[in-house]
Parts: structure tokens; sequence; C-alpha cells
């Protein structure tokens, strides 16, 4: 007999409870968007854009998005418990996004951010499902958590 004070934890599992939510949130913010995005690259008026995540302790962080972005780009707090921001960088391939994300990050450190996680996903086909392109940026962002890669720059690219 199992005493009912008692539960096992699955080691295995894909998401834990923070991180679900912080998907449902970014599925609440970002599809539509994304789904404008689609739009402009189906029709030939965008030839790719990058999403990237960021995460910084002890700082403004989106005071440092909001003056570095561009007018183009799109900028989400995707809630204050996760801390994390989400840019949509319209007409940016995986090169672009890389040279934004190393100027946000170096800002970030000059303001004495701690804790910097950022990763960047580049998007060029309509052919995945959006919510699949908003999970592939999330695990990239979960995976650099995981193991620990503050300060550096994880890059993904879906073509």
């Amino acid at each position: 007999m199992v005493e009912s004070g008692t539960r096992t934890r699955r080691v295995d599992v894909a998401f834990n409870e923070k991180e679900i939510k912080l998907a449902v949130g970014m599925i609440d913010e970002l599809t539509t968007p994304i789904e404008v995005l689609y739009y402009l690259l189906d029709h030939r008026r965008l030839n790719s854009f990058v999403i990237i995540l960021v995460s910084a302790e002890n700082i403004d962080t989106h005071r440092i998005l909001q003056n570095e972005k561009r007018d183009t780009d799109l900028l989400f707090c995707l809630g204050e418990e996760h801390g994390i921001h989400a840019l949509l960088c319209q007409e940016t391939k995986v090169d672009g996004g890389y040279m934004f994300a190393k100027r946000v990050v170096n800002r970030l450190r000059e303001e004495k951010g701690s804790s910097i996680f950022c990763t960047s996903l580049e998007v060029r086909t309509t052919t995945y499902d959006i919510k699949d392109i908003i999970f592939s940026a999330l695990e990239t962002y979960i995976k650099a958590k995981q193991e620990e890669n503050a300060g550096e720059i994880i890059i993904k690219s879906i073509n």
C-alpha cells in the first residue's frame, strides 16, 4: 500500500509547471503577431524573421530592449513572473539576429544585469505550425537555462 502523502516525480517530463504556464503565455501573446508575419512571408513581403527570447535579473530588461529595438521589431513581455521578453524581428536573418542579441546582451551586462539568457530562432518558412515555432523557441530557451548558458547567445534556425 502506498501512503497517500507520498508522490513520486518523473524526471523525464518535458516541461514543468512554470514552463507550461510560460508556453501558454507565449501562445497567447505571440500567435497572432506570428500569423501576420506568416502572411508577409507567404506574400513575399518578408524573407525571414527572428524570435529572440531574453531574460535578465536585477535590471529593467524591458526598458533596455525598448531602447535597442528597431521600429519594425515587436516587443512582448511574457509575464513578470517569468521575467522573459520576446522580440519578433522582421526582415532579419540568423546573423542579424545574432548581432542584435549580442548588442542586447552587452548592454544588459553594462547595466549590471545578472543571469542573462538569450536565444534566437530564425524562421524562413511558413511550413511549420505556429505553435511548433513557439515551442521550438521555448525549448531552445529552456535548454539554455538548464545547461546554465548564462551570457551566451544560443541560435537556432528553422527553414
